[in-house]
């Protein structure tokens, strides 16, 4: 009579290293599967298995080896052995089961393949999935599938230590892509990117100085609404939204200017794409000892900047651009000698009170307020493939996907407004035909599983078009194709 082999398991995925375990022991008997019930694997792993147990006792009710599965507690003792008479126990190398040794037969485990690497794969696998709605927006960028599962994290508490290291290594990260961390820092912010802006604005610029802010398009303006809103002393420069800043002009108004102390720009005026020249405009802050903010919204995480080799003292930026993370995280990059000098300034806003924030994360490893947890995690991962990629090769890929964009709309018929040698060609803001509603033209691409953004040029009726994000040449090729299906359609 043979003997009864009970091979105990929780196959909650089902795989190779189990069918060559069962084979094993089919040698020393007939092989009766102890498979652990669901109830004992959400006790003992706190989830519930992928496959319950009738359809994991289906599977290897048919594998050949297999004579019997029977249902059994997360672990064997001699108990379950006498339930089932059972002459033998096979377990892996890592056996926990309290049975005699005499009844023990212990195989090594087949190595790189379980259940968890399995799970592990399988989440790989689907990170690597190619997203299916691509943003053709100025941020929220189209996000890779890895970015979007960093958020699926275990419930923590902001307060605690290791989330706290999470911020602190997200900080430096940010930081190094632009500075060096021992001269400057970053301050993190829950918010859109016009938080940070708005933080620097109202933080800053003491009652008895002024700030020159460049306008030269919709977010330039926006500094100064949130100047005006708070009762900042500012002054305007209004430049061209579509021509290069006349810096002899901006010069003389610097001049002229009494009691200015600092100067305000959008390095890649999201309006446009019109990409503004901070060495020229780092080099003026220099001369006249201004301290130069920088809002880098656009640009940060793409186009190359070097704080302190441009004179920023100040630059804004946000999770959900160039960096392929999700919108919620702002953040102000800024020279720690130029921080510590603002306890002396008195910030117009509670929240968003720059150095209240900057000292409280350099004494706790905190944000003063809660922050968006999840998106935190995003960041992180989107920051460790930013460094995959490299700076650099991430704008090559961009710069691919606009050279591949703005001539497809020349063999189209279709005028961008700023001149290639001034864009930054990240985002392009196009002249819309009369004969077209931009929004059926929007409707129409988003059926298709594409997002396109409208225009924000006065006097111009322009929609826009950004190639940032996990997205790259071929997927300009595919917009092209379906917007002349579109332009053949309205003829």
């Amino acid at each position: 009579m043979k003997k009864r082999v009970m091979v105990d398991m929780s196959a909650t995925l089902i795989h190779h290293g189990h069918i060559r375990l069962l084979k094993k022991a089919s040698k020393y008997g007939d092989v009766i599967v102890g498979l652990t019930t669901d109830e004992e694997i959400k006790k003992k792993k706190g989830y519930d298995p992928e496959l319950s147990f009738d359809e994991r006792k289906e599977i290897l009710e048919s594998i050949k080896y297999v004579k019997e599965v029977v249902p059994t507690p997360w672990l064997i003792d001699e108990a379950v052995l006498e339930k089932y008479n059972i002459d033998l126990l096979v377990h892996g190398h890592d056996n926990s089961n309290q049975v005699s040794e005499d009844k023990l037969i212990i195989f090594p485990r087949t190595e790189g393949i379980s259940s968890t690497i399995l799970r592990e794969r399988v989440m790989k696998a689907y990170a690597q999935k190619k997203s299916q709605n691509i943003l053709l927006t100025p941020g929220p960028a189209t996000t890779t599938y890895s970015v979007k599962l960093a958020q699926i994290v275990d419930d923590i508490c902001p307060r605690e230590k290791e989330f706290g290291d999470v911020m602190k290594w997200i900080s430096q990260e940010l930081t190094s892509i632009v500075a060096d961390n021992k001269k400057y820092t970053t301050v993190l912010f829950g918010g859109s990117g016009t938080a940070a802006v708005e933080s620097i604005l109202t933080s800053v610029i003491p009652e008895d100085k002024k700030v020159l802010i460049i306008n030269n398009g919709a977010y330039g303006e926006r500094m100064c609404q949130i100047s005006n809103r708070y009762g900042i002393n500012f002054s305007e420069f209004k430049s061209s939204p579509i021509q290069p800043i006349d810096f002899n002009k901006l010069e003389e108004v610097i001049k002229k200017e009494e009691n200015l102390s600092h100067l305000a720009v959008v390095h890649n005026e999201t309006t446009t794409g019109l990409l503004n020249d901070l060495n020229k405009i780092g080099e003026l802050a220099e001369k006249y000892n201004l301290d130069l903010i920088v809002d880098a919204m656009s640009s940060y995480g793409a186009i190359p900047i070097d704080m302190e080799k441009q004179n920023i003292k100040y630059l804004a930026a946000s999770s959900n651009k160039n960096l392929q993370g999700m919108a919620g995280v702002s953040f102000v990059i800024a020279k720690k000698e130029a921080l510590e000098k603002l306890k002396n300034v008195k910030p117009k806003s509670f929240y968003l009170s720059l150095y209240e924030q900057y000292n409280f994360f350099e004494k706790h490893n905190q944000t003063r307020f809660t922050p968006p947890v999840q998106t935190m995690y995003a960041l992180k991962q989107a920051i460790v493939e930013l460094k995959e990629e490299g700076v650099e090769n991430r704008y090559k890929r961009y710069s691919k996907s606009w050279e591949t964009l703005t001539q497809g709309l020349k063999k189209l018929g279709l005028q961008y407004v700023v001149d290639d040698k001034h864009h930054s060609k990240i985002i392009t803001s196009i002249l819309l035909p009369e004969n077209l509603d931009f929004d059926d033209l929007h409707d129409y691409f988003y059926e298709k599983g594409f997002t396109i953004y409208p225009g924000k040029v006065k006097d111009l009726n322009t929609f826009r078009i950004a190639n940032i994000g996990d997205i790259d040449y071929r997927d300009i090729e595919r917009f092209l194709e379906l917007f002349a299906e579109y332009l053949n359609h309205k003829d």
